[in-house]
């Protein structure tokens, strides 16, 4: 009797607690909803950030329960202090001067010696009505004012005189009142055309070089510049343009592929990552994807593929052999991976801003030991701005010397993680993710030319996924080669200071006259050093074709129309 009893008791206890199961289960299922509908309402350029004061607590939790016999200041002076007196003079100088960043009030004071200056003199009416007599000129009185003048196309005539000797007109014109046969004519001759001028093309390169400017750095589609000429008084038809930048593409796409060839060949350091690129195709569209690959000798070079895949990444880099700056992603393990008795073809480098991302995800779940990671991170990054400026090789050894203390101690805090974490939480994605990518998060201590994260490249990738907003999706493949080179000139022109739209005329000017074997001359790396070198001739063909010569003048439509 009494065994049944206690299996009538389990049962009813089993039954409550598959109930409790079920319970529990559910409102596990709401947590996750909750907590998704949170993440989703947060705006999409919300930065990763905490207030400082919670970041400040949170440093003083770490140091105290992890932070045992490591050498890390309690505060930002301390830290500054300490890195000044184990390094030489030249070591993260910048720690020493650089303080907490003032913020200035009043009006901002804009730089306006760059403009071109038009003077407008006033004079006092009683000064004009007598023309200036019986007044002396004692002084003046100026301020300046910032204005716009629309900018506008300029039709140029390109006029060929034609002329032939009058020595051999003369025979012509007796033999023609003699009643005899007509001779041949003389010969005549006719300036060519200038080699600045692209032959038996409309648009000159300064237009050319407007249209890529405007749509691949400001992001202006073909059919809005169409509406913002007309507004100039002139309207260029989106097929023409296209028609343009084809013909631009023909000269540009050979030195990108310069600058890609010398980045793999001599780069130590190379940054790179990918977003989507809609395709427009039969049904939708297909996912295409745009990679960038920056590298540390001076090239920024984009590339397309159909496949965001480890056979399409190892394509693009299959010469290279030197160090890879990427996310976490599948598709570049393949890189790292050593063949039999063979080296690895890359090593891998991680990037501390995606670890810091999956440690702010779990804001909303931990804040207090999300915080504390934060700090960690954040002092990191300090560390890493503060050595920015102290020249190799000092900077491999007193960058590690600062920031390995700080590597070590977010060591200690993510294994701290395992029993305090809830193992379905974002705290266990941190901890997962770092055991993951640990050795190549630390590649950075062995080599002061690696960067501790990879925000460069996402930021070349924003342009295009903004850009997107205005053109939705690229016609055809077509579209991404153009893209592709195109943003490759441009941002390496923002790298080396350039201004792109100068830089691209030029270059449309000079690249048919150049050798096919010395392209790389004319990236924007080398662009100062080449022009610099260019002959007369040759730097005559640089020149607008409104300053070929001093017979060029500015007519206006109606006036040329009269005559």
């Amino acid at each position: 009797m009494r065994i049944v009893q206690l299996q009538l008791q389990g049962e009813v206890v089993q039954r409550e607690l598959d109930e409790a199961l079920k319970l529990i289960e559910l409102q596990q299922a709401d947590l996750d909803r909750f907590e998704k509908a949170f993440k989703e309402q947060r705006p999409p350029n919300c930065p990763e950030r905490a207030p400082d004061e919670q970041l400040q607590m949170a440093m003083e939790r770490v140091l105290e329960a992890y932070g045992g016999g490591l050498d890390i200041a309690e505060n930002d002076d301390d830290a500054q202090d300490e890195s000044a007196e184990g390094s030489s003079d030249e070591v993260c100088a910048s720690s020493k001067t650089k303080g907490k960043r003032r913020h200035k009030h009043g009006r901002r004071q804009l730089d306006m010696t760059n403009l071109p200056v038009k003077q407008v003199v006033f004079d006092p009416e009683p000064v004009i009505a007598v023309n200036g007599e019986g007044w002396r000129h004692i002084g003046h009185d100026s301020s300046s004012r910032l204005a716009y003048q629309p900018a506008t196309y300029v039709r140029v005539e390109i006029i060929r005189n034609k002329w032939v000797r009058e020595q051999d007109l003369q025979p012509q014109a007796v033999d023609a009142l003699a009643g005899l046969p007509a001779q041949p004519l003389p010969p005549v001759v006719i300036a060519p055309v200038p080699d600045n001028l692209w032959p038996r093309f409309m648009a000159d390169t300064s237009v050319i070089a407007n249209v890529i400017v405007s749509k691949y750095a400001d992001l202006l589609p073909l059919n809005r510049q169409q509406t913002i000429s007309t507004r100039r008084d002139f309207t260029i038809p989106r097929s023409t343009q296209c028609n343009w930048l084809g013909a631009a593409y023909g000269y540009a796409y050979r030195i990108v592929d310069a600058m890609m060839a010398e980045a793999l060949d001599g780069a130590s350091v190379i940054a790179t990552d990918a977003t989507g690129a809609p395709v427009k195709a039969a049904a939708g569209t297909d996912n295409w994807h745009v990679f960038v690959f920056i590298a540390d000798n001076g090239h920024i070079v984009f590339r397309h593929s159909a496949k965001h895949t480890s056979n399409a990444v190892s394509a693009m880099l299959a010469d290279y052999r030197g160090v890879l700056l990427a996310d976490g992603s599948s598709i570049y393990d393949a890189l790292y991976a050593a063949g039999d008795d063979e080296a690895p073809p890359m090593t891998e480098a991680g990037c501390w801003s995606h670890m810091r991302r999956y440690v702010w995800k779990a804001l909303p779940a931990d804040s207090n030991r999300a915080c504390e990671g934060l700090a960690i991170i954040g002092r990191l990054f300090k560390v890493e701005d503060d050595c920015k400026a102290v020249p190799m090789p000092a900077k491999t050894v007193e960058r590690a010397a600062v920031a390995g203390p700080i590597v070590e101690l977010f060591g200690r805090w993510v294994a701290g993680l395992a029993e305090q974490a809830d193992p379905r939480g974002p705290l266990a994605a941190v901890k997962t993710y770092f055991d993951n990518q640990q050795q190549a998060l630390e590649r950075f201590l062995g080599d002061g030319r690696i960067p501790i994260h990879n925000n460069d490249s996402e930021r070349e990738l924003r342009a295009l996924v903004v850009g997107l907003n205005n053109w939705l999706y690229f016609a055809n493949e077509t579209g991404l080669k153009w893209y592709t080179t195109f943003r490759s000139l441009i941002a390496s022109c923002l790298l080396h200071k350039l201004n792109p739209e100068l830089y691209l005329e030029q270059m449309l000017r000079l690249v048919p006259h150049w050798p096919v074997t010395r392209l790389l001359e004319l990236s924007p790396k080398y662009w100062r050093r080449t022009v610099a070198s260019l002959d007369d001739q040759q730097r005559a063909w640089l020149t607008h074709p409104v300053e070929l010569n001093s017979r060029t003048v500015t007519t206006h439509a109606a006036t040329a129309d009269a005559a």
